[in-house]
């Protein structure tokens, strides 16, 4: 056989490699792509509640916010099987309908905003959230201080004439009402103030907020 003969049959060779080569450069980069891309969708289903969060503004709702006073005879402690109000005698309340819910009391946390956003932290001691019954009875209290938001589930649970009991998986109705105890007893009415519900658990985001008087 002739030199040209070997020297084609090499070139031929040399071109196969470079074309193998150049194969699986490609599919190394598209494993990698591919490899990123799950990674990306694991860390984003992690850091938003976790695959299946639904949003909580589409299934809870408060509305009809009404100012007033704490009534003589409420209090903020639980134990008794028919404890009204929610709230401290004499302090300044916000009273909010509960629109539509589709939720538990384990999947909400509640919030005060100032007109610049930011939690509002003009509460006291006193300060608080309470969902009440159409009885007046305490159903779930939290009792945040002077930064205005639950930062953990409801800190107690109260029975009522109507329930045996509340827990986490008790579900928020449009039978209820929240009391919002500011901490004081002086008005905090055209502050800019907002109310706004936090999903937790298999609920992720936020409600839209809603002005108080």
């Amino acid at each position: 056989m002739s030199a040209s003969w070997f020297r084609q049959q090499g070139g031929r060779k040399a071109r196969k490699r470079a074309v193998s080569s150049i194969i699986a450069t490609i599919l190394l980069v598209a494993i990698t792509v591919v490899l990123a891309a799950v990674l990306y969708l694991l860390v984003s289903s992690l850091t938003s509640g976790g695959v299946g969060s639904k949003p909580i503004g589409s299934a809870f709702a408060a509305s009809r916010p009404t100012a007033g006073t704490c009534a003589a005879g409420s209090a903020q402690t639980l134990g008794a099987s028919a404890i009204t109000g929610g709230c401290k005698a004499g302090d300044f309340i916000y009273t909010l309908t509960v629109e539509s819910s589709s939720v538990s009391f384990g999947s909400v946390l509640f919030e005060i905003k100032t007109s610049l956003g930011a939690t509002f932290t003009g509460g006291s001691a006193s300060s608080s959230f309470a969902v009440i019954d159409l009885s007046n009875h305490v159903a779930a209290i939290s009792i945040t201080g002077a930064a205005m938001a639950m930062t953990a589930k409801w800190s107690g649970y109260g029975l009522t004439t109507t329930a045996p009991s509340y827990s986490d998986s008790t579900p928020i109705t449009n039978q209820h009402l929240i009391v919002i105890d500011m901490g004081s007893p002086t008005p905090t009415t055209n502050q800019g103030l907002a109310f706004v519900a936090l999903g937790i658990g298999s609920y992720t985001g936020a409600t839209n907020l809603l002005s108080l008087p």
